[in-house]
Parts: C-alpha cells; structure tokens; sequence
C-alpha cells in the first residue's frame, strides 16, 4: 500500500526523480495537501480514525501534492492549472464515505454509553 508519509513513496507518484525537493516534498507540500483535503471534507477531531490508512485520501493528497508541485512556480514557461478534477471528485467520494464511515463507527459507539 502507498504510504504519504514517506517521502520515496511520494516520489515515486508523482514521478519525482531527484533528491533536490525532499524536505520541500515532506515539510511543506505533504502537511499543506493533508490540510487541504481535510479542510475540504472534515477538521472534526473525531473523525480522525477515518483518513488512517484511507486509500482515497491518500490518493486525493497525492494527487494534490502532484498538482502543487507541478504548478509550484508563479513565473513559469507552461501554463499553470487550476485544481484537477479528479481532486474534487475525491473529495466528493471522501465526504460520502465519511458520512457511511460515521453511521458505522461514531454514532454506535454514541449508542452504546
């Protein structure tokens, strides 16, 4: 399974093949893709077991770590593009699975006290 927390892993998606750009890869553009997502779909702290090992956030981080290392430079020869729509889409799929997630595993538990 892909890991996000590891930059090789990383690398290796979004076709990175140099070492130049790994602390940037790891303390810049992972945190700020981990909080784009969950700011898209949920902060709530109690949903924090939902994005642990959660294949489609790690590929709708990816994809947006991919998109801003791409498009990371403001003066560039190649036109810059605005989010892919694959990333909203993922991010439509995520608060749908979370919603499912939630019914299954937090309001049970709420249930049960």
């Amino acid at each position: 399974m892909l890991q996000i927390d590891n930059v090789d892993s990383i690398k290796k998606a979004i076709r990175v093949d140099h070492d130049y750009d790994d602390d940037l890869i790891m303390q810049v553009y992972l945190p700020g893709a981990v909080n784009e997502v969950k700011s898209a779909v949920s902060l709530d702290e109690e949903d924090r077991d939902f994005y642990e090992d959660n294949p489609t956030f790690n590929l709708a981080v990816l994809n947006t770590i991919a998109h801003h290392y791409d498009n990371r430079s403001i003066t560039s020869n190649e036109q810059a593009f605005e989010i892919p729509a694959s990333s909203t889409k993922l991010i439509q799929t995520l608060r749908a699975n979370l919603t499912k997630w939630r019914k299954e595993n937090i309001e049970v538990i709420a249930d049960e006290s």
